[in-house]
């Protein structure tokens, strides 16, 4: 019965403070490489923290940089227009609370979005090999969380998964 608490047999308090820990370092790799840092050019992170976000984000989110940061010069080129990938008032809130993911996906797709508001994002060998397949690094991540924390990992890796369109 051990092993169904992995590796780190944590207290319930444990798990909620490693949850909260790893929610909080994907709301600062959306916030400040992804936003502030690989879309706006607002600041300049230092080129470890900046790699550290792009694998925190491929391996917890399955976010790939170029892909989000087009979407996102998208949405504020085009903004509450219906050429804006995400807009609550052209889509409807509730479709992009529930459905952001789709929306997102469906315009990853757009190869004239990606070409046109991507540039400038990492095009390096770890990004073609590795961060632009998305199921690599969510698929890694199950297998780390289950071996780390067991069972009640299943509800960590919920809560990451949840955290990312509402925060």
């Amino acid at each position: 019965m051990e092993y169904m608490y992995g590796l780190l047999d944590l207290s319930f308090w444990g798990y909620v403070a490693v949850s909260l820990i790893m929610v909080q370092i994907t709301v600062f790799a959306v916030t400040l490489y992804l936003h502030r840092d690989a879309a706006h050019r607002a600041m300049d992170l230092h080129p470890a923290i900046r790699h550290f976000c792009r694998f925190w984000l491929w391996m917890s989110t399955g976010i790939v940089t170029r892909e989000w940061v087009a979407i996102h010069r998208k949405h504020h080129a085009r903004c509450e227009t219906p050429d804006d990938p995400h807009s609550p008032q052209i889509e409807g809130l509730k479709k992009v609370l529930l459905e952001g993911a789709e929306l997102y996906q469906e315009e990853a797709r757009n190869l004239e979005t990606m070409e046109k508001y991507g540039r400038g994002t990492p095009d390096d060998w770890l990004e073609r090999r590795f961060y632009s397949h998305q199921n690599i690094g969510i698929t890694l991540f199950v297998i780390v969380m289950l071996l780390l924390f067991g069972v009640p990992g299943i509800i960590m890796i919920a809560v990451q998964m949840v955290s990312q369109p509402l925060l």
